[in-house]
């Protein structure tokens, strides 16, 4: 617990700022040509020349640029980065396409001399998403109007895991842009989208979430400019699932009734930029079921998950983590008898406390266990592909887990119950984090973390969550998770919990 507070420190002081607006660049991502130039800190060199190609979005998802000398390439360079010149005469080339698309610009650079190429060409990037707003990677084709040249085939990105949209810097004018397989000429799944000179377009598609075809485009200007200014998404849904079932299979002539209801709330908060990664996700879920002859509902799932995650990065793939999770119930933990049974409460050294006769037990209050973990280190990110993406974890980790009035029943003896004490580890973690896209609609995560404690006589400790999830129509899905736990501090033996749920998703937000 008294980890915490520095922890919290932590997140606050290296949460970044919320404006991200552009001056001279008008309705652009990044910031003014001038402050990108300021930002990368490097000073004159004498005898050189400068010259700085300034980046409308993110320079890790926008084209480079390339500097030749008389047919000679002397650097390829990201935009939004400086090159170091001797004087002379160069050409600059720069854009999306191949490299007889891209354009190009003569400068002459003189000795000490700062040029900041001015931005003639245009920034275009394109979201696709269905009609529940969700961030869909699914591929479309650009062209440019009235010829009909072909620029390429783009994605749009799944933003709920992180991924970013590319940026295509191209020449002013009109563009077609198709659903992939689709002819140039077609009527059907395009839109067009004119660029302007020194303009960002931030353009949006909606797909259907079955059939795959354009139902609308165009710029979401509130959307636009929400992103524009705060770099902030946010996202958040409601799940539900219901059963209901009646039958006299016990008896003739009673009819016996289950139901059980099953709701989660997920919300998704995430910031992101260049260096920056903030991402804030809860998950409640709750599930209550009355079973035959019983008078009332029961609880059966009750799980409340907070992560909060902060990544600094270093270099596009490593980076500096910080993290911080919570997991507890919102609702006391009880057990139930058929007939009344005489249990036996023991402290948590195996000494006896007492017995009594109940027809059920509150084993645990409500928000007991309370489980804390935070953690800092260093964030690899292994693999990034339009399918997959692999990140890799570690570093120093703390955790406290808070058990007041908790009991746990021995898995011999359902009449006996021993008290848990609180618990606070530390020692090196490492965590694996990882999703698969197997379909178009079906995707695979899986989430591994581990904590060595210190001390002779503590033990291996892990978490590994994984996650199936089929997207049948646009908002009903099959949800099947798998969860893996070993705690020694909360239980002897290592805890297993299968959920399936056949559930209706409302977007909140």
């Amino acid at each position: 617990m008294k980890y915490i507070p520095l922890i919290f420190c932590l997140f606050l002081l290296a949460l970044p700022g919320w404006s991200q607006t552009s001056n001279d660049g008008g309705n652009w991502v990044a910031q003014s040509p001038q402050v990108q130039l300021d930002s990368e800190g490097y000073d004159d060199i004498k005898g050189l020349g400068r010259i700085f190609v300034p980046m409308m979005t993110n320079s890790d998802f926008e084209p480079v640029y390339i500097v030749t000398l008389k047919d000679s390439v002397i650097k390829v360079q990201k935009m939004g980065r400086s090159v170091f010149l001797r004087p002379g005469t160069y050409t600059i080339t720069y854009g999306s396409g191949t490299l007889a698309q891209m354009m190009k610009q003569e400068i002459n650079i003189k000795a000490e001399e700062t040029r900041i190429l001015t931005p003639t060409w245009s920034g275009l990037t394109v979201r696709v998403m269905d009609e529940t707003r969700e961030s869909l990677k699914e591929p479309y084709e650009i062209y440019r109007m009235p010829d009909g040249e072909a620029y390429g085939i783009g994605y749009g990105a799944d933003e709920q895991l992180g991924e970013k949209l590319q940026t295509w810097i191209l020449p002013p004018g009109l563009y077609k842009i198709i659903k992939l397989g689709e002819n140039f000429n077609t009527f059907i799944n395009f839109t067009t989208v004119k660029l302007l000179p020194g303009e960002l377009t931030q353009y949006t598609i909606v797909m259907d979430s079955e059939t795959k075809n354009y139902l609308g485009s165009g710029i979401l200007e509130f959307e636009a400019r929400q992103k524009r200014i705060k770099n902030w998404y946010i996202y958040s849904a409601l799940y539900g699932s219901f059963t209901l079932n009646r039958a006299n299979d016990v008896t003739s002539d009673e009819q016996q009734t289950t139901m059980a209801f099953v709701a989660q709330l997920d919300y998704n908060i995430r910031y992101s930029t260049h260096r920056h990664y903030f991402l804030a996700r809860g998950l409640v879920e709750e599930g209550w079921n009355m079973q035959r002859k019983q008078n009332t509902f029961r609880s059966y799932l009750d799980n409340v998950r907070l992560k909060n995650l902060y990544i600094y990065y270093f270099f596009p793939y490593l980076g500096f983590y910080g993290r911080l999770f919570l997991e507890t119930n919102l609702f006391q933990t009880a057990y139930y008898y058929d007939s009344p049974q005489t249990i036996t409460l023991y402290d948590a050294h195996g000494n006896l406390e007492r017995t009594k006769t109940v027809r059920s037990f509150s084993a645990a209050p409500s928000f007991s266990p309370l489980e804390l973990k935070e953690g800092i280190g260093i964030n690899l990110q292994l693999l990034k592909s339009l399918r997959a993406n692999l990140n890799i974890r570690a570093g120093m980790g703390f955790r406290q887990n808070i058990n007041w009035n908790l009991y746990t029943q021995d898995s011999q003896d359902n009449l006996s119950y021993y008290a848990k004490n609180s618990a606070w580890l530390r020692g090196p973690e490492a965590s694996l984090i990882g999703n698969y896209r197997v379909f178009r609609n079906m995707m695979i995560t899986s989430e591994l973390d581990m904590l060595l404690p210190y001390g002779t006589n503590d033990q291996f400790v892990y978490d590994w969550e994984n996650n199936i999830n089929l997207r049948l129509s646009k908002n009903i899905s099959i949800d099947y998770t798998l969860r893996i736990k070993h705690d020694p501090s909360i239980v002897s033996y290592t805890q297993s919990e299968q959920i399936l749920l056949f559930r209706y998703s409302y977007i909140l937000f």
